[in-house]
């Protein structure tokens, strides 16, 4: 069981970190609205349920996280680490 957790973590945090990646190349080709994308994120709202609140977590987190690296990007830093220790 252990094992197939941490595949599941494994898998998940690969497809964050493709998300984030490609919600950062939309943001800097200009074709996406990061205030937009934001305020799209942070309403999501499962047809006829509640979304869970480890969902809405995550949500938020991937905002803070497009946010960083949009002030980064702006600020010319380089690329931060995630607590996973991947790169945005």
């Amino acid at each position: 069981m252990t094992n197939r957790i941490g595949m599941l973590e494994a898998q998940v945090n690969a497809l964050t970190q493709g998300w984030l990646r490609l919600a950062a190349a939309l943001e800097i080709g200009g074709l996406v609205d990061p205030e937009h994308l934001e305020r799209s994120l942070r309403s999501i709202r499962w047809p006829g349920r509640s979304i869970e609140p480890e969902a809405m977590r995550t949500l938020e987190w991937l905002c803070e996280q497009l946010a960083q690296a949009r002030v980064a990007r702006l600020l010319g830093k380089p690329p931060t680490e995630t607590p996973n220790g991947h790169t945005l």
